[in-house]
């Protein structure tokens, strides 16, 4: 392929581009855990109807959702996306953040789950490697203890202490613009706050004790107003409920009247998260907001809490009732233009890029039904037989779609039906849905993509291609089969390594039925006790422990003999 020559317009879009993949990782850290979300703002909602013991109860459910669930929740779905035994260690890692901490530390667990996932993808990729055959699992354990270990003591001693110092600092320069009356510049930083879960700390810490010293003189006060003002987050729900996918219609329904009568501005920070330009939006509406209070010069009588539109209008004077709902009703206007045309541009983008499947370094294509047995077994052996007919050399597997695990590498054959799941499964992978699996003519396309591709970019072999087996099958004798079954682990892994997909079993010597396609693997001392027929063999000093299996799978043959 002729390497075309860089433009200024790549580089000058690089970092847009990683504007765009930390604002997918966001969104990838919430999504997920938008239910929880939710589900932590109805019990907030209801807590108010309960009385006495079981009140408290819920007060103590409701601390322990926000405090602690949703920061374990939000780190380990961080640290899974990046590396996918990262998570249980980010999991551990955040602990050492929430130790001494009064806030959420939402915004301390989007930053210890990725980096959490980084350490132990840098772990995979440059120590893991050098561990010897047999110890994989003792070392991937110990270093998850020892990673998160280290890491809960750096956030304990490091991160959370400057989070919450960045924290204070803005909330000081949020009171000085307060006292020189710039209210509409406090919306800057207010917004953004808010959304990270430090909208108590500013509207407990600052506005209040300031707005009830202007009520002492005044008889109202604006700033019970600023933080409380629903209107952004009405905005933004709406525009979900109207222009986004369908399963977040649901979500941002819900979250609409929870937000609007119970007050739980909480509720819609996730879904600002899920997309970081929507922070201009409620910055903006903010600032709408904002003006139209200080042009009609309104206020609230006492503060608003929790701040649901309810509980706004009964603390506003009679004649400034008027100004108030102009003020909520033009930033909710605000936030919900700006997030439609957020919404809409991210959602066409989603659909060109479904219509455009690339086929760029597919390494691997799997069939997924719901069994993962009949029908995908099928399709794959017709689509294996079809590309072996068109000379395209990518192994073709089925599984269950439950199994699927996520590989930008992969082609993802699924029926129509199973798309929304297969997403959800598999984000990155390049999915192709079909209606019947048994229809070869589906599979034309496919076929004729992934011969274009391979003769436009001359795809390398993978290494082993040549390797002659159907399968390898490690015998063993009497029921003892413990080694064996390590052995097969230890084997897999190198397979994987060195991009081999080679089908792997073991048999008992007694019931065997030798194949010439297969290779049988056995140790010198089996190979002594018991009496082997004549197949393709190779014996190793020892299961886990030899070099023999890395020879075999760069295509080094001469340690194989027939017995």
């Amino acid at each position: 392929m002729i390497r075309q020559k860089r433009s200024y317009a790549k580089e000058a879009s690089f970092d847009l581009l990683k504007i765009r993949r930390f604002g997918h990782y966001l969104s990838g850290m919430i999504m997920p855990n938008v239910s929880v979300f939710i589900t932590w703002g109805i019990i907030t909602t209801l807590i108010q109807y309960f009385q006495g013991p079981l009140q408290q109860s819920f007060i103590e459910m409701d601390q322990l959702m926000i405090q602690f669930l949703l920061p374990v929740l939000i780190a380990y779905t961080g640290g899974r996306l990046i590396e996918k035994r990262a998570g249980v260690v980010a999991a551990i890692a955040v602990i050492g953040m929430l130790v001494d901490s009064e806030d959420p530390q939402i915004l301390g667990a989007m930053v210890i789950g990725p980096l959490t996932g980084w350490n132990v993808f840098l772990f995979d990729k440059y120590i893991f490697p050098k561990v010897k055959a047999g110890y994989e699992m003792l070392v991937r354990n110990f270093s998850a203890g020892i990673i998160g270990m280290l890491l809960g003591y750096l956030s304990l001693v490091i991160i959370g202490p400057f989070i919450a110092r960045v924290t204070q600092q803005i909330s000081l320069l949020v009171g000085w613009l307060i006292q020189r009356n710039l209210l509409l510049l406090t919306n800057i930083f207010i917004e953004p706050l808010k959304v990270l879960f430090l909208n108590n700390t500013l509207n407990h810490g600052i506005l209040t004790p300031l707005g009830i010293e202007q009520t002492e003189a005044a008889g109202t006060s604006l700033l019970f107003l600023i933080e409380t003002n629903p209107g952004p987050g009405l905005g933004v729900l709406l525009a979900f409920i109207l222009f986004s996918r369908k399963e977040l219609k649901a979500s941002a329904s819900g979250a609409f009247m929870i937000h609007l009568i119970g007050g739980i501005h909480e509720i819609y920070f996730p879904f600002v998260l899920l997309n970081t330009r929507l922070f201009a939006a409620v910055i903006l509406s903010g600032m709408s907001g904002t003006l139209i209070f200080e042009l009609f010069q309104v206020g609230l009588k006492a503060p608003a809490s929790p701040g649901s539109i309810v509980t706004i209008l009964a603390n506003t004077p009679q004649e400034m009732l008027l100004g108030v709902a102009c003020g909520i009703a033009v930033s909710t206007l605000v936030s919900f233009l700006l997030a439609a045309l957020v919404i809409r541009k991210n959602q066409a983008k989603k659909e060109i890029s479904e219509k455009v499947t690339k086929v760029t370094e597919i390494r691997k294509i799997l069939f997924a039904c719901d069994a993962g047995m009949g029908s995908s077994a099928m399709g794959a052996s017709i689509m294996r037989r079809q590309l072996e007919e068109s000379g395209v050399s990518i192994p073709v597997d089925y599984t269950s779609i439950y199994r699927v695990q996520d590989d930008p590498h992969l082609l993802l054959i699924t029926q129509n039906e199973l798309k929304h799941l297969a997403e959800i499964q598999a984000p990155h992978a390049q999915i192709v849905t079909i209606g019947n699996f048994l229809d070869r003519t589906e599979y034309t396309k496919v076929v004729a993509m992934l011969t274009d591709e391979q003769e436009n970019e001359k795809i390398p072999e993978a290494i082993g291609e040549k390797l002659p087996y159907q399968k390898v099958v490690f015998l063993y004798a009497d029921g003892v089969r413990g080694s064996q079954t390590m052995a097969m682990q230890a084997f897999r892994n190198l397979a994987e390594k060195h991009h081999v997909r080679v089908d792997i079993e073991k048999q008992p010597l007694e019931q065997l039925i030798t194949d010439q396609r297969n290779l049988y693997i056995v140790t010198e001392a089996f190979a002594a006790k018991n009496v082997l027929p004549e197949c393709p063999l190779l014996v190793v000093g020892h299961l886990i422990a030899t070099n023999k299996y890395e020879k075999l799978l760069r295509g080094d043959l001469s340690d194989v003999s027939n017995s």
